[in-house]
Parts: C-alpha cells; sequence; structure tokens
C-alpha cells in the first residue's frame, strides 16, 4: 500500500478508523482507498484540489480518486457521526479531566470556486454568489458553516457543513449545531461573531446548557430596564450611558469595563 511506504507508522490511520468503527461502515478496499486518500491530503497540503491527491495517490488516477469521493457506494453520514461522537468523547474527558470550560465555536467562510461558463451544463453543486468579507466583494464558491470544539488548549474540528440558501439559513445550521451538543461537564460557551448574535442563537445556547459569547451589532434591539415592551436599538441605548454606568473588571492584567441588565 501507498502509504505503507511513505510513513513510519503504517498503521496508525488504519487504527484511528478502527476506533471510529468505519471498517463497519466500509469494505476493505474502501478504507484502503480511503487511507490513502486521507494520507496524500495530509502529505502534500490539501487545497480543495483532486489532482494534489493524485500526485501522492500510488497508482490512482484523478477520475478514479473523484469517482470514490462522488459515486461509491457509501453513506459518509455514518462516518461524519462517527467522527463527531469521537471529537465529543475526547473533548468532554478533557473537560473533566481537567475542570476546563468547554467551547463551541462557530463561523463560515467561502471556498472559492472558478466562476462557471454561462453556457456551462453542470455547474457546481451548492456553489452560490456569495459577499466576502476577506475580499470585499461577491465571490462565487461554497460558504461553509464551521464549528470547532476546545478544551484547556485540545482543539478539534466537529462539523463543516456546505450552506445551502434554498434549504436552510446560516442561523438554522448554527441552532442545529447547538441543539445537537451534550450538557458540557463544567461550564460551556458558544462564541460566535456578530452575524449569528441574535434571539434564535440565545435561546438555543440557554436551552443546551452553554453561556453565549459574541459580537453585537450595534442595530440590534435590545431590551433592557426601562425599554422591556418595545425595546430600543444598541447605539440608541449606548448614548444614554456614562462611565458611571458600567463595572471595571480586571482579567488576565488587563481592565475592561462592562455593562450588565
Amino acid at each position: 500500500m501507498f502509504q505503507n511506504l511513505i510513513i513510519s507508522n503504517e498503521l496508525s490511520l488504519y487504527k484511528f478508523f478502527k476506533q471510529l468503527n468505519f471498517d463497519l461502515y466500509l469494505t476493505k478496499p474502501q478504507l484502503e482507498h480511503l487511507e490513502g486518500t486521507m494520507t496524500a491530503m495530509i502529505l502534500k497540503g490539501f487545497n480543495g484540489k483532486v489532482s494534489d491527491i493524485a500526485e501522492l495517490a500510488f497508482k490512482r488516477h484523478r477520475t478514479s480518486i473523484t469517482r470514490f469521493l462522488s459515486k461509491s457506494n457509501w453513506d459518509e453520514n455514518l462516518l461524519i457521526n462517527a467522527l463527531k461522537s469521537k471529537v465529543i468523547e475526547l473533548i468532554w474527558n478533557k473537560s473533566e479531566k481537567s475542570q476546563k470550560p468547554i467551547y463551541l465555536i462557530i463561523d463560515d467562510t467561502i471556498s472559492e470556486k472558478t466562476k462557471p461558463s454561462s453556457k456551462a451544463i453542470n455547474p457546481i453543486e451548492k456553489c452560490y454568489f456569495h459577499n466576502s468579507h476577506l475580499k470585499r466583494k461577491t465571490v462565487y464558491g461554497h460558504q461553509l458553516v464551521v464549528a470547532l470544539l476546545s478544551c484547556d488548549g485540545l482543539v478539534l474540528p466537529y462539523s463543516i457543513e456546505i450552506y445551502d440558501k434554498s434549504n436552510m439559513s446560516k442561523i438554522d445550521t448554527a441552532t442545529k449545531l447547538i441543539k445537537s451538543m451534550p450538557k458540557p461537564v463544567n461550564k460551556g460557551y458558544i462564541l460566535c461573531d456578530s452575524w449569528y448574535s441574535c434571539k434564535a442563537i440565545f435561546k438555543a445556547s440557554a436551552l443546551a446548557g452553554y453561556a453565549y459569547i459574541g459580537a453585537l451589532k450595534t442595530n440590534r434591539v435590545i431590551y433592557p430596564k426601562g425599554h422591556e415592551r418595545l425595546g430600543i436599538k444598541l447605539h440608541k441605548f449606548a448614548t444614554s450611558l456614562n462611565k458611571d454606568s458600567f463595572d471595571l473588571v480586571k482579567v488576565k492584567g488587563k481592565h475592561y469595563y462592562i455593562y450588565n441588565y
């Protein structure tokens, strides 16, 4: 096998697959093919091109790899769920031993693709035009909603889902992820940017047993004391505050002003 020729401990990846019970879901040839594909991805530095895998996958043509990934008779959801269960096991064990909190970090990114010709018969599935904050323009590609689990320095990928705007919003995707989490052993926190800070995420976090930490857009409506019925936009509420409205706290040698309501 290809991986036996270049990896000193050639059984380590296979043992990991066995721990995930992948041998229950895949035939032996499929398991070997997956092992070779992943090894090539790790060695090459995968950037999304199947041709990169083919360069290092011994005696495997690019079309064979594409066919295996897109048309092979195996249920990828079974493998994904097995991997998620293993990640949760590792993170929860880490939290139990270290007594440190668990963090679920949710964000999205864009995997940019070449814009297809207007005459293309089969455009790339689930590719759309998205606003790229990084490039400050609209780009074509897959938008991915990514979730990481972290505890005491251990950070592991938990979920990578393609955002399909015709099926489910990013807020709904994030809410589904949060609801799938078991309750934390100690404390748990959901970390997101301002895009995800909304009532649905706050509620899902609280019901799952997690506190929410995230940025908040200044046009969001909040309901502090005196504005319980109609609420008030954050930027307007900020003008009513002064320095005495805040509490000064010190965290790891740095001082912060915080406001509780």
